[in-house]
């Protein structure tokens, strides 16, 4: 019984160690930009704004900005633009 788990327990270390080094072959086939993120897998952090009409939160890049405010899409601006003139 001693051998069958002894032979059981190699063939899961044997496992574990082509799995590992198969895994990291397949890392370093990846392209060099994958959506932003950085060589060891960590997306690149960006700040986050909120829409000044509906409140939802977007990264500074995709806002829209006027007067300091953000805005997520031009509609958004646009009404935003228009409660100011009521005013």
């Amino acid at each position: 019984m001693a051998k069958f788990l002894l032979v059981i327990a190699v063939f899961i270390v044997v496992y574990l160690l082509v799995r590992n080094v198969a895994n990291k072959g397949a890392a370093a086939r990846e392209p060099a930009s994958n959506g932003g993120a950085s060589k060891n897998g960590a997306s690149k952090l960006e700040d986050m704004v909120r829409c000044g009409i509906c409140g939802v939160h977007l990264p500074t890049s995709e806002a829209i900005t006027s007067r300091g405010d953000f805005f997520c899409s031009k509609e958004h601006l646009q009404l935003a633009v228009r409660q100011r003139d009521s005013r």
